[in-house]
């Protein structure tokens, strides 16, 4: 890959932070590999019925929920990355 197609290529020094641009490579250069490990598990473990086999309540469940959604909210994270944290 060239340097000029990068995404990161397109934000500005002055508006991102280091981290906003290190984030959006980290997503670009390792999404399809990430993706790829992550669906050959999928179908190794049997996760039908999982939060009944933990002792996680629904109320410390909506509890973590509402903690992931402030670390998310903090990191600028996209809305995907939430939605697969709760799948997860």
């Amino acid at each position: 890959m060239n340097g000029m197609s990068h995404p990161s290529r397109m934000l500005c020094r002055k508006a991102h932070s280091e981290f906003q641009r290190q984030n959006i490579n980290v997503r670009h250069d390792l999404s399809e590999d990430i993706d790829n490990y992550l669906r050959s598990y999928q179908h190794e473990f049997d996760i039908k019925d999982c939060l009944q086999r933990h002792k996680i309540t629904p109320t410390l469940r909506a509890r973590m929920i509402d903690w992931m959604i402030e670390v998310l909210t903090n990191f600028k994270c996209d809305d995907q990355t939430f939605f697969l944290a709760v799948s997860l």
